[in-house]
């Protein structure tokens, strides 16, 4: 019984040492990769940088144990963290402590929900957005992403909270843009690239922001107008169920529901393509509890919603992750980092983490996809670019709902009117 509640029991119980070279190396690699990017995160959440590194110890612990993928990493994640800005934002009205009790309590929120979906033994919901719409939405986060940090990236101040606001107030304040910023931003995004490109397994984000820090160290380009992290609060979160009064806690149910799909559909999606290369299987129900616990543990540890990482876990897998070690020795990395070397993350330069954000959000939209998908069906394509253009248009929560009902459209159309052929010689 322990061990079909907790999968991750099993592998340790049965682990060879053959592996462990793989898992430590994978470990270290993917929480090098990982403090820059959920730092970054944390700030398109609108919360302290160090809440993403908050939000990275309590998940990677429980699904180490709750989790049904031996390889899969998790943490805060680009969708989750945009969906959970636009929710928590219009509750907060601008109070920062206010703004991290609602991080957190929507954090909790989504992982009573993924329980209450495991309970009901609801894994089959993950099949409710069509891979077409997938594509396409994955496509509109992106635009939205990379709208929300351009502020950064040029040095200004942006009161839009739409990505075509975000875009023109950028746009009509081009006289008042920070040339240091803008070049230093510019140069960690090409940096980035290259560094893909040429060191795939490379921790390419976390280089490319010490890089930053070095040379506004050198060159004091802080006094310059370069904006930084500024100072990392001393020690870890303590455990506390967040303090939110009830019209509060209503106001974040529709919302919660909207991340708790995407992240499941993430979670299942990249667990089942990592295990179909590696020889095992993934319990769709399993990991509705696992993300439920990691939710769950994340909240009560003043983070922010957390779902999977494809591009973190794809990175833990090419350097030989194995089973779920490496999520502990990834843990082990960043309390090291948290604990030894706050004054290094406090001079992280934002521009440089708003090109870490803008890099992920380029790499979220599958244009060779969207390629296949007009050869093969031009029907879902444009079903592509409907959920595209929605997510853009309508904001993330609505343009949940509008990709689910497009969804729900494209399944009675295919029932109503069912493909046949004709067999001849």
């Amino acid at each position: 019984m322990i061990e079909r509640l907790l999968p991750g029991l099993s592998q340790l119980r049965g682990y060879d040492r053959l592996w462990l070279r793989g898992d430590v190396v994978a470990g270290v690699t993917v929480a090098a990769y990982a403090i820059p990017q959920t730092m970054a995160y944390a700030q398109v959440a609108g919360l302290s940088p160090v809440v993403g590194l908050w939000s990275l110890l309590a998940p990677m612990v429980v699904y180490a144990f709750v989790g049904s993928s031996r390889q899969l990493s998790v943490g805060p994640e680009s969708t989750i963290s945009v969906m959970a800005a636009t929710a928590v934002a219009p509750l907060a009205d601008g109070d920062p402590a206010l703004y991290a009790t609602l991080a957190a309590a929507c954090a909790l929120v989504v992982g009573v929900m993924c329980f209450v979906g495991y309970l009901f033994r609801l894994g089959f919901l993950a099949d409710l957005l069509s891979h077409p719409i997938l594509v396409g939405y994955m496509a509109g986060v992106a635009v939205i992403m990379a709208a929300g940090q351009l502020d950064r990236m040029v040095g200004i101040d942006v009161d839009a909270s739409s990505a075509v606001g975000s875009l023109g107030e950028v746009v009509r304040s081009v006289d008042e843009w920070d040339v240091p910023s803008l070049v230093l931003g510019l140069g960690v995004l090409v940096f980035l690239f290259v560094c893909q490109w040429r060191f795939p397994r490379a921790p390419a984000p976390l280089l490319g922001v010490l890089v930053a820090t070095a040379i506004v160290a050198v060159f004091q380009l802080d006094e310059a107008g370069i904006a930084v992290v500024g100072e990392i609060p001393a020690g870890l979160p303590s455990i506390r169920v967040p303090a939110v009064n009830l019209d509060d806690l209503v106001s974040l149910l529709a919302p919660a529901f909207g991340i708790a799909l995407v992240g499941f559909s993430d979670n299942v999606l990249d667990s089942r393509a990592f295990a179909a290369r590696n020889g095992y299987t993934i319990d769709a129900n399993q990991e509705l509890l696992a993300l439920s616990a990691a939710n769950v543990g994340t909240g009560l540890t003043q983070g922010l919603p957390v779902s999977s990482s494809g591009s973190r876990t794809a990175i833990g897998v090419a350097v030989g992750s194995r089973t779920q070690l490496f999520s502990l020795v990834g843990v082990a990395s960043i309390l090291v980092v948290i604990v030894f070397f706050r004054p290094v993350l406090a001079d992280f330069p934002l521009p440089a983490l708003g090109a870490i954000v803008i890099y992920a959000a380029v790499l979220l939209v599958n244009v060779p996809e969207f390629v296949r998908l007009r050869r093969f069906r031009p029907s879902e394509f444009l079903l592509a670019l409907a959920a595209c253009f929605g997510v853009i248009a309508f904001d993330i929560l609505y343009g949940v709902a509008f990709a689910i009902g497009l969804s729900a459209i494209e399944m009675l159309a295919r029932v109503a009117r069912p493909h046949d052929g004709i067999l001849g010689r």
